[in-house]
């Protein structure tokens, strides 16, 4: 049974009943530096997708750090729809450096 963290949320079980042809794992290095100096790292899996049928349904991290929420989405070429890291790259004193990379690792 599947069941939400929230209160008045009707939760819907779609059985798919298709065979999945693909999943691409979205995995991002985080990376800080201060005065030049690296300070930071992390890697992290941003988004699952999976492609089922012909569509695909991806499953998403906020890029809020230590975010819990995850973002569902259903749709064609969903790694287009990944959100960017802008919150993570802005806001920072000029002597802080952030960067993020991302791999996609695609498994048939």
């Amino acid at each position: 049974m599947i069941k939400s963290a929230f209160k008045y949320v009707e939760m819907i079980s779609t059985p798919v009943d298709e065979e999945i042809t693909s999943v691409k794992i979205v995995n991002e290095q985080q990376t800080m530096a201060i005065n030049g100096e690296p300070a930071y790292e992390v890697w992290l899996t941003r988004a699952i997708i999976f492609e089922v049928g012909g569509r695909e349904t991806s499953f998403e991290k906020d890029t809020v750090p230590f975010s819990e929420e995850i973002t569902i989405q259903r749709g064609y070429d969903l790694i287009d729809q990944i959100s960017g890291n802008d919150d993570f790259l802005e806001a920072w004193d000029e002597e802080y450096s952030p960067a993020y990379k991302r791999e996609v690792v695609v498994v048939k």
